[in-house]
């Protein structure tokens, strides 16, 4: 459903749309490490094997979002912002 506030402003289409919804899915699938870290954190392996594989995820992460951040590109920023305004 489109709200009053997006009327009037320019919908992307076809390939732009594409990536601005392939960003924003990277995105959300990134914050998907959260929850994890208390199963990674439990693992039955050594203290030393544990901090590496919560580094690896977090890195994992951070470059998901990334790549989020980039497929999304100005759209995403302007959507984004567009949601914390009114």
């Amino acid at each position: 459903m489109i709200a009053l506030r997006d009327i009037g402003r320019p919908r992307p289409s076809g390939a732009g749309r594409v990536r601005f919804v392939a960003g924003i899915a990277l995105i959300v699938v990134s914050f998907a490490v959260y929850p994890a870290y208390p199963i990674l954190l439990a693992l039955p392996v050594s203290g030393e094997m544990r901090i590496a594989v919560t580094i690896a995820a977090s890195l994992v992460s951070w470059g998901v979002f990334s790549v989020g951040i980039f497929l999304a590109g100005r759209e995403g920023y302007d959507w984004l912002k567009g949601q914390w305004r009114d």
